[in-house]
């Protein structure tokens, strides 16, 4: 059995800057900001942010929202094409909420002035995204409706004198006692900094940076789910990494997404000997579910030995397509790229987490007073394959009801307890960190990525089990080291439910065991400091 590190850093409540809240929530994607505004204006609050209050996966978002807003859409409609796209593994009850709650939340937003695009009769303009039956995507400024959600929220909280924002502040471990979390241990420019509070929401997003080729930025090392399960959570789904189907490849940009919304408009996928090939995978061609049309790029790219294929939108208008996708086109453009006249090199990359901390309709995890929202959640929504858009439906929805269960409870008096942690290590950190990461990133990549199999999984296992045992005795000191070992769980757990799950569905594809099987894998393996154990 793996053994963990309790805290990763020696602190002191007595002798550290301790601060009290009544509710810190880690993270400012639209999970942490849509909570945040959802809570009552009478709670102290504070709101961590690893960065600046704008880097996340959020505003890196281009499609949209997906609500069933139009007359031929409706939430069973929405339903099933979550359902469908999450290949038997969706959460029905979570899935109700989420489609049944979707509507409320976009009027909310609009109540807010949210810019969404609107048509010349001053009707939101709905996209169409792949595996969605209906069109259904709400947008903003054609391809940056993260970025402009993010933007707008993050200036309405700006004139609430009740939110303390932390910038630059790392989640380094969540303080407990008598199992209940009381608070969280924080690196500030190299020094600790304590907060005690009521209630603790993990909105700290998901764990992309593991892998080599992602479209999520340097900030996403599973920093959320790693301190969660150290101080006693479970983690769910988290072999299930979904890998976007096309993302640029350009010698100087591999992690620029091409959002799913270019296939949705007509985009079409050709090889390097420009042969389209979708309807060969599937009679969805370019709209079938993400993980159909990442394998079968991958499948194609290795049957005719290329690094990338190609994305096709030069049919469309011109116009439209500076209108529909300015931020696409503009950075195409920067790059000696016109879209409207030449095709895009595209390759899949990791995009998205299925898997995070357990956490049921109200983000509540299996620690008392620590919640969990958005992609650092394992809500099981998205079964084993996320639908288009419903990303950020689904921190809306979630972080909405956060808000509202923790409004409705007694908050009562804030927890605060002498805890002096002395770590047990007597080692330097040897090597270089930044050389680690990358190894470890390569190996996720090439062990555990679109394509996986029994031996390239034990081969992974087997070198993050010595990583980590040589970490046991080391004294963790900068924050790469410590996003190092978070890296270093969280790679753990995925390879290892990997290899657990005997089978392929969704975004999970076992080359030696490529058929989906409902009679013995129709469930959620669910890890924990105590080991594994199946959830049906």
């Amino acid at each position: 059995m793996v053994e963990f590190k309790r805290y990763c850093v020696d602190f002191d409540t007595k002798s550290d800057d301790v601060l009290k809240f009544d509710v810190v929530i880690v993270g400012t994607g639209v999970a942490g900001l849509y909570t945040t505004i959802n809570l009552d204006r009478s709670l102290k609050i504070a709101l961590i942010t690893k960065e600046s209050i704008q880097i996340s996966n959020t505003t890196l978002a281009q499609g949209g929202i997906a609500a069933p807003l139009s007359q031929d859409d409706s939430p069973d409609i929405h339903y099933m094409d979550t359902i469908k796209a999450g290949a038997g593994l969706c959460d029905t009850h979570m899935v109700r909420i989420l489609v049944d709650e979707a509507i409320e939340n976009i009027n909310i937003l609009l109540k807010m002035n949210i810019p969404f695009d609107l048509d010349d009769e001053g009707e939101i303009v709905l996209g169409q995204e792949g595996a969605h039956s209906r069109r259904r995507i709400v947008h903003a400024s054609g391809d940056a409706t993260g970025r402009i959600i993010s933007e707008h929220l993050g200036l309405k909280l700006k004139s609430y004198n009740n939110v303390t924002v932390f910038e630059n502040t790392f989640l380094v471990d969540i303080l407990t006692d008598d199992d209940k979390a009381i608070g969280v241990v924080l690196k500030r420019k190299d020094k600790n900094l304590i907060i005690f509070a009521r209630y603790i929401v993990l909105a700290s997003g998901g764990y992309g940076y593991l892998y080599k080729y992602t479209t999520n930025p340097e900030v996403t090392t599973g920093d959320g789910c790693a301190a969660a399960l150290r101080c006693g959570t479970k983690l769910v789904d988290m072999e299930l990494v979904q890998f976007h189907p096309t993302v640029l490849y350009h010698e100087k940009n591999k992690s620029f997404l091409i959002s799913e919304a270019v296939r949705g408009e007509g985009g079409i996928l050709y090889n390097i000997n420009n042969e389209r090939f979708m309807p060969m995978y599937h009679p969805q061609a370019e709209l079938a579910p993400r993980d159909i049309v990442s394998r079968s790029i991958y499948f194609e790219m290795k049957r005719t030995n290329s690094h990338n294929v190609f994305l096709d939108i030069t049919h469309l208008n011109s116009q439209f397509i500076k209108k529909r996708f300015p931020n696409i086109y503009k950075t195409c453009l920067e790059l000696g790229l016109d879209i409207t006249k030449e095709r895009i090199p595209v390759a899949p990359a990791q995009h998205y987490s299925m898997g995070g901390v357990l956490a049921d309709e109200f983000g509540k995890t299996t620690v008392e007073n620590l919640f969990v929202c958005g992609e650092a959640a394992g809500t099981r929504v998205h079964g084993a394959n996320r639908l288009a858009s419903n990303s950020l439906l689904e921190g809306l929805v979630f972080g909405k009801r956060i808000a509202e269960y923790i409004n409705g409870s007694n908050i009562g008096e804030v927890k605060e307890v002498n805890v002096l942690y002395n770590c047990k290590e007597v080692k330097e950190f040897e090597g270089d960190v930044m050389v680690d990461i990358e190894i470890l990133r390569s190996k996720m990549n090439e062990f555990a990525g679109i394509v996986r199999n029994k031996e390239g999984l034990e081969c992974l296992i087997s070198y993050i089990l010595d990583k980590l045992y040589s970490l046991t005795k080391v004294k963790l000191q900068t924050i790469k080291q410590i996003e190092y070992y978070n890296m270093l769980m969280i790679g753990y757990t995925i390879a290892s439910a990997a290899l657990m799950r005997k089978e392929s569905r969704g975004s999970h594809y076992r080359e030696d065991f490529p058929y989906q099987d409902d009679v013995n894998w129709k469930k959620h393996l669910v890890f924990s400091l105590n080991g594994w154990e199946v959830l049906e």
